[in-house]
């Protein structure tokens, strides 16, 4: 599995002197037809000759090795999942692989950095969540992470039945018994919401759901410590014994819910407080001034906008007017940039920046801005 730790080691490499990374990224999903029979490999090797084309003649060398590392690699693969992510640099000794059980796109890139584009998007779509299934006496615990999930131990408790009786001499009897079983209720909860503590100290999920009988989830969301309570993204109506696949699917159509409504939500506030001119700015002039000035804090983006642009051959900066020349930082001469949203990304990231793609909705309401902001440092 892949974490946001991964990210910052790789984002953190860089090889030496002249080193270049070929960054590869595949679907093998074997539900489809064009990856049966190994036809996977055939999409590779299509993919290393449009970018051999493009390869600088003093790097040549370099890129045949990394590209028969690669391939030797997946002479020998056998795909469990639907994606697979290689990063390769010979000339280093360094390599990177992990499968991924979603999809991504077939691409290669031979670079002087790993690519890191698609798997950040990836992590981004994806947050980890904790789950657990409570009634008053058991509690499953899971976590959910790039549409798969594990479940960890359960968690059981000896609570007392309650007791109904319509006999005068024996009620105080029977509320006495009501409040020990509340009372063991309560016990519960709070065993659990500890368990809920140490589940996210080791697995750092980012969000919690919560699932089972009313009065449990109640009980539950009353004890939970403010850490854990404001991590709370909903609740599912799925009872204790359901089965994994029923509880991932809840899981999945929520999250889906609750990433596009929090990406509407970041739109909102990042247009709302560009337009106070409180530390943001919307549209490419703008977030690309911000960007060359180092104030970009958290960059959000349209994920298919086509925005083109280019780069100063001399200081480097970044323009996406395409009718300019020259670079109005240092007179430098603008050289076109294909692929000019990812040259943005990697500027963001490099800089110590994040990023932020959004779908649905809120793309439409930011592509209608430009299709492209950000929050501000200062």
């Amino acid at each position: 599995m892949v974490s946001y730790a991964d990210i910052e080691r790789l984002k953190a490499y860089g090889p030496q002197g002249d080193g270049w990374v070929l960054s590869v990224y595949l679907d093998v999903d074997q539900s489809k037809a064009s990856n049966l029979k190994r036809g996977f490999e055939t999409v590779l090797q299509n993919l290393l000759r449009e970018v051999e084309r493009g390869v600088d003649e003093h790097a040549r060398e370099e890129f045949a090795a990394n590209r028969a590392r690669v391939l030797r690699f997946l002479q020998s693969y056998e795909p469990r999942k639907k994606g697979v992510v290689i990063f390769s640099d010979v000339r280093h000794e360094f390599w990177w692989d992990r499968e991924l059980p979603v999809l991504l796109p077939n691409l290669a890139r031979f670079e002087r950095a790993p690519y890191l584009r698609p798997l950040i998007e990836v992590l981004d779509e994806y947050e980890r969540y904790g789950v657990v299934l409570i009634d008053k006496e058991k509690a499953r615990l899971f976590t959910v992470h790039l549409g798969e999930i594990e479940e960890h131990e359960a968690v059981f408790d000896d609570v007392p039945r309650r007791t109904v009786t319509t006999s005068m001499d024996r009620l105080w009897s029977q509320k006495n018994l009501q409040r020990h079983h509340d009372m063991h209720v309560h016990w519960h909860a709070t065993h659990v919401a500890e368990r809920l503590r140490e589940l996210v100290e080791r697995y750092h999920f980012d969000r919690l759901i919560i699932g089972g009988t009313v009065q449990a989830v109640g009980e539950l969301l009353r004890v939970l410590p403010k850490r854990l309570s404001e991590r709370v993204a909903g609740t599912i109506s799925v009872p204790v014994t359901a089965s994994v696949s029923d509880v991932l699917a809840e899981v999945l159509r929520l999250e889906e819910q609750v990433e596009r409504q929090t990406e509407h939500q970041l739109v909102e506030s990042l247009l709302t407080a560009a337009g106070k001119g409180e530390r943001a700015v919307v549209g490419p002039t703008a977030t690309l001034e911000a960007l060359h000035e180092g104030r970009v804090w958290r960059l959000i983006y349209v994920g298919n906008h086509a925005l083109m642009g280019s780069a100063c051959a001399q200081c480097g900066a970044l323009f996406w007017e395409p009718q300019r020349e020259t670079c109005w930082y240092c007179g430098g001469k603008l050289e076109a940039v294909p692929d000019f949203l990812d040259r943005v990304l990697e500027r963001t990231l490099a800089l110590g920046g994040s990023v932020e793609e959004v779908r649905g909705s809120a793309a439409e309401k930011l592509k209608a801005a430009g299709g492209l902001g950000a929050f501000l440092r200062y």
